[in-house]
């Protein structure tokens, strides 16, 4: 009788097993989420989620991938007023937000990278990753299944002016513009032309070249004798390719300019400084101006080779 109870329980526990394995095998097993379900599931992302829906861009996130997205929190939109967008210009920004391509963190490397938008920018440094040079990448590689998310503290918004034409639209720059008209017609040239590498432009203030003009008056700079003397200086302003202030901590020794006589150095010790060879040190008092063909820091003193 004994037997009997004892085969009858295992009898038992065994159908009872099958039936949990049959319920299992049954049940299938929940997906990972792609990007857009992973940003639909964190509330810090809603004004994103809702400008991917409203501008129909969900169901292209949802594709196979990879992409990598670096999502602005809601905090970063906060910072822009995009009503002041077109439906083009804001499907271009949101678009400069994904990379066709999975990229984690580790594998960034500095230089330009293809958006489904405009081009980006990327600047590795010991503090983390950037996105033209202003947007800090707070949390990297989030996972997802069709790619990975990195978040951003601002947003990307691609530039819709070049170099020449940020300078002619700042009251500060009025006596850079106009020096750069009475240069030789090289240095116009060179900063609305650049190459598809771009320029870095170290932009003195009126007020850097009022202190210029104490010792070198500014009659002597427009004197037609003195037009490369002007050249020169000016051209001691700029450095091939695009130069992020985020760039500037690997920078090491001095680099070139477009005066082939002459190099820069920064001292970033105590501040964002570029050292000119005769002026000394100029203070960056505002950085990463992106513009379509370069990028634009502000400087408080003329440089001088």
């Amino acid at each position: 009788m004994k037997n009997v109870r004892f085969f009858l329980g295992i009898s038992i526990i065994l159908c009872s097993l099958s039936l949990f394995v049959t319920s299992c095998d049954n049940e299938e097993t929940p997906a990972a989420k792609d990007v857009v379900d992973v940003a639909l599931a964190d509330s810090r992302f809603s004004t994103l989620t809702k400008l991917l829906t409203d501008n129909g861009l969900v169901s292209t996130l949802k594709g196979a991938g990879p992409f990598t997205v670096f999502a602005p929190t809601n905090e970063a939109f906060a910072k822009i007023d995009a009503s002041k967008l077109t439906q083009a210009e804001l499907v271009n920004v949101l678009k400069s937000h994904v990379v066709g391509a999975k990229v984690l963190a580790a594998d960034v490397k500095s230089g330009s990278a293809n958006s489904l938008g405009s081009a980006i920018y990327l600047s590795k440094n010991s503090t983390g990753v950037f996105v033209n040079g202003n947007s800090r990448v707070t949390t990297a590689d989030v996972p997802a299944s069709n790619g990975v998310i990195h978040i951003i503290d601002n947003v990307i918004v691609p530039p819709t002016r070049n170099l020449v034409q940020i300078a002619q639209g700042d009251a500060n720059f009025s006596e850079l513009v106009s020096l750069v008209l009475a240069a030789d017609a090289s240095v116009l040239t060179a900063l609305s032309t650049a190459s598809a590498n771009g320029l870095t432009v170290f932009a003195p203030t009126n007020a850097a070249f009022t202190e210029l003009y104490k010792t070198t008056p500014k009659a002597t700079l427009l004197n037609p004798a003195n037009k490369t003397l002007l050249t020169n200086v000016l051209l001691y302003h700029v450095v091939p390719g695009r130069v992020f202030s985020s760039d500037l901590p690997n920078v090491t020794g001095e680099v070139s300019t477009a005066n082939a006589a002459a190099k820069l150095s920064f001292d970033l010790t105590s501040g964002a400084k570029v050292k000119g060879k005769t002026s000394g040190n100029s203070n960056i008092t505002n950085v990463n101006i992106l513009a379509t063909n370069g990028v634009i820091h502000v400087i408080d003193k003329v440089l001088l080779p």
